[in-house]
């Protein structure tokens, strides 16, 4: 663990990094009172406080028992952020990654396999011109216009961490094509992929297989063919032929140089609980390995990334942007991720060290929302002091009762009720 957020500070402090994060080379040269790593850290810890709260809080954890407080104007700070490239962050995260995939002990997997599961969602972003002009708008169900982004996210289920993060426009880009731009940070020999019912289609489905890539989707109801085809068979776990689906996919097909016929397939249907019939499409064939109930295991593994939505959006406070501008939304969001996936880290590592520990009557795991907020509240013991080690004591010593009973099995039926969802810069908590 020490390891984890050692590599972090070499890479933030490294001098290759800092050139390849600023907007025009003449930037971050001069020395400040507000560095480049004072600037990546700052954006890093942000959650739901107003950027003159977290500015002040971190000047005062760094005077510690000093007289003298260093100060920073929201302005200047402002200004700073504009030299920083937000793909700083991606090129950060994908090196936190890196090390967790060389370096840690404690990798879990299904089967010898990484189960990602890929989902979209929309975030609300400030009603700003060029917010709009840069990532759209959408309406909800109540017919408000309201500025906004597509995001997606390819996550990586058994680990809970975040493989792959896209924000682009409302209307440029829809889910399945966010999907296949998730495949180049995936690894084909190693992943299976994991779909909801919007993501199924000819083209799609062509592509991953056209790509290697295993995968499992939902089918709606939409699928006429594959539920008729079940019910008319006595069996409920058959071998399936996908043929070319209606006319709009004929230019994807076209473009990616796609076959409209796709063998090799499995269609299976399960019963759920409440009765309903969830029909699963899979290019696991090999029935031996992946029997029907290995099927029905895996896809419900899918919803540890609605979870890691509501950790994004409830936990990291996502949508509490500390900007109105294009850069700050985006290193808002790439910041986030990072502060999620280091907390995910961590928090594998607590996990395997916990199941040596026989003294719990119930299976347990770490509470994930405990883990962001330590790892947030000792950014600055960990980035500034010279102890790491001491720091990760601390917060293992924290984490070591913050841990819940798992209980498998367990479903609640979903209440949509809807809230206005824009989050005020102005008023803002502490």
């Amino acid at each position: 663990m020490e390891g984890l957020f050692l590599h972090t500070i070499n890479h933030i402090e490294n001098e290759d990094f800092r050139v390849s994060s600023k907007t025009v080379s003449s930037d971050f040269t001069r020395k400040r009172k507000f560095s480049f790593k004072d600037l990546v850290v700052n954006i890093l810890g942000f959650s739901r406080a107003s950027v003159r709260t977290e500015l002040d809080r971190f000047f005062k954890s760094l005077s510690g028992t000093g007289s003298e407080i260093t100060t920073f104007s929201k302005s200047a700070f402002t200004q700073a952020r504009q030299k920083l490239r937000p793909e700083s962050f991606i090129c950060l995260n994908q090196s936190l990654l890196d090390y967790f995939k060389n370096n840690s002990p404690s990798q879990r997997n299904w089967k010898g396999k990484r189960v990602v599961a890929i989902d979209g969602s929309f975030l609300v972003l400030p009603n700003e011109k060029c917010l709009i002009e840069k990532f759209g708008n959408f309406s909800n169900q109540n017919k408000t216009i309201s500025a906004g982004a597509r995001i997606s996210i390819a996550y990586d289920v058994c680990n809970n961490i975040i493989l792959d993060a896209l924000i682009v426009h409302t209307q440029h880009d829809d889910e399945k094509e966010m999907a296949k731009n998730h495949l180049k940070n995936l690894n084909s020999e190693t992943d299976i992929l994991v779909f909801d019912r919007g993501y199924p289609s000819l083209w799609l489905i062509s592509y991953l297989k056209k790509e290697g890539f295993d995968f499992c989707f939902r089918l709606s109801t939409a699928w006429k063919t594959a539920h008729e085809t079940l019910n008319s068979s006595i069996e409920k776990d058959i071998d399936f032929e996908l043929k070319k689906r209606p006319s709009q996919e004929y230019g994807k097909l076209r473009s990616y140089n796609l076959q409209t016929k796709v063998e090799g397939l499995r269609l299976l249907s399960v019963d759920l609980p409440d009765g309903e019939q969830e029909v699963l499409l899979t290019s696991l064939c090999n029935r031996d390995v992946y029997p029907v109930q290995a099927i029905k295991e895996l896809y419900h593994m899918r919803w540890g990334v609605e979870e890691c939505y509501k950790r994004i959006k409830q936990v990291a406070q996502m949508e509490y942007f500390s900007g109105r501008t294009v850069h700050a939304i985006q290193q808002d969001f790439y910041a986030r991720i990072i502060l999620l996936n280091i907390s995910a880290m961590i928090g594998v590592q607590i996990e395997k060290a916990g199941q040596k520990d026989k003294g719990h009557k119930h299976a347990v795991q770490i509470n994930k929302t405990q883990v962001v907020t330590k790892v947030k509240d000792f950014l600055i013991d960990i980035f500034y002091r010279n102890d790491i080690v001491c720091s990760v004591q601390k917060i293992l010593k924290l984490l070591k009762n913050c841990t819940d009973i798992v209980r498998s099995n367990r479903s609640f039926k979903r209440i949509k009720v809807y809230k206005e969802k824009r989050k005020p810069l102005m008023y803002r908590g502490i």
